[in-house]
């Protein structure tokens, strides 16, 4: 029996929890061509969010995805940008070929099919032409919208990668300056370093500030996770009391990925019915397949960084700047914590809710606390 928890990709199916507010957003936008950026720490659901929204929307859309994971510049940009959306369009090889000789006739495109693929293709492009005729392909989805007379919604992961471009500024000047007069198509944004993607769509001085909705994604609440995991256990055929779904939420501070993946370890480990022991035991297996990612992180921070998490994971989170705090964990001087908190902000590794400093992830700080402090 195949386990009813994911994590590590996109979630689908009954894996996917909540988000009924947000999913409702989404799909509104999507209807009603607004642009949207999804911004979250890492691991919080945003990819599986859109792909969901995605599927749950009328008929009549074309969804196109396009991962930047890989992309480093402005050309690779432009060729994965032309395939993915051609490739979103339509069905056969040979129509995206036609289509795109007469939409894209400046750019030229070659195309490259392999012998054994009748679906794949590679995109070579003149540097040279597309410099000068770069906006007919920002400008392909909303031509071919119009040509199928269809919404196309453009959904672009891992956009905090154009800051590693030459001149990202520059580039993010030619997309706003294309996709802000598009009617048919629309563009839902989103990335998996938050404060990135916040300097980029919630700076004033930044290309896309203002550029549509901009949805900040939670954490799932403790009430709809617990239900969640007592019911996929019981799916299973297997139980698990109310109490211990508390534990695995509360302990796993109700970040998604982990609160499945914990659950998936449990679930393993369970014949019938899960007990303490279970749950103890999961945690260990759970901090041990970690322990090599965590040693090395470790190993990249600094001691005065280390003193900062454990002031975090002391009796004085929300006072990190009093005396008495900095005395304690050895923190120097208050303008020393500010130096120090706004460099974990940028290497990810801690967030914050108001006035609450958290470490990001639950299972880090839960390994620093049992192997290090």
């Amino acid at each position: 029996m195949n386990s009813p928890f994911q994590y590590g990709k996109v979630v689908e199916g009954d894996a996917f929890t909540n988000r009924k507010k947000e999913l409702k957003w989404l799909l509104s936008n999507f209807d009603n061509n607004i642009n949207t950026t999804l911004l979250s720490p890492r691991r919080w659901g945003k990819s599986s969010l859109v792909r969901r929204a995605a599927k749950t929307a009328a008929n009549g859309k074309i969804f196109c995805f396009i991962d930047l994971y890989n992309v480093r510049n402005e050309t690779e940009f432009y060729s994965l940008y032309i395939k993915q959306v051609l490739k979103a369009s339509y069905g056969k090889t040979q129509e995206l070929l036609s289509a795109a000789k007469t939409i894209l006739s400046k750019i030229k495109p070659k195309f490259t099919i392999p012998i054994d693929s009748k679906t794949d293709f590679q995109v070579q492009l003149d540097l040279d032409i597309v410099k000068q005729s770069y906006d007919e392909i920002l400008n392909l989805p909303e031509k071919l919208s119009q040509k199928k007379k269809k919404k196309i919604i453009v959904c672009i992961d891992e956009f905090q990668n154009i800051e590693y471009f030459d001149d990202p500024l520059l580039f993010q000047k030619r997309l706003r300056s294309a996709w802000q007069y598009h009617k048919n198509a629309a563009y839902c944004i989103y990335g998996s370093k938050k404060h990135m993607m916040m300097n980029l769509f919630d700076n004033p001085s930044m290309p896309f500030y203002k550029f549509g909705d901009v949805i900040y994604l939670d954490k799932i609440s403790e009430e709809d996770f617990v239900p969640f995991i007592i019911k996929n256990f019981n799916i299973t055929n297997k139980k698990i009391d109310t109490e211990f779904a508390k534990q695995i939420v509360k302990l796993m501070d109700c970040h998604p990925y982990y609160v499945q993946q914990l659950s998936h370890i449990i679930w393993i480990n369970t014949v019938i019915k899960v007990t303490q022991d279970i749950i103890d035991k999961s945690i260990e297996n759970l901090l041990e397949q970690n322990s090599s990612l965590y040693e090395n992180e470790y190993e990249d921070i600094s001691n005065s960084q280390i003193n900062f998490l454990k002031a975090i994971m002391g009796d004085n989170n929300g006072g990190l700047s009093s005396m008495e705090t900095i005395k304690k964990y050895n923190l120097g001087t208050s303008a020393n914590v500010a130096k120090i908190k706004s460099a974990l902000l940028r290497k990810e590794l801690i967030d914050t809710r108001g006035s609450r400093v958290f470490i990001l992830d639950p299972v880090f700080a839960l390994w620093l606390k049992r192997r290090i402090i």
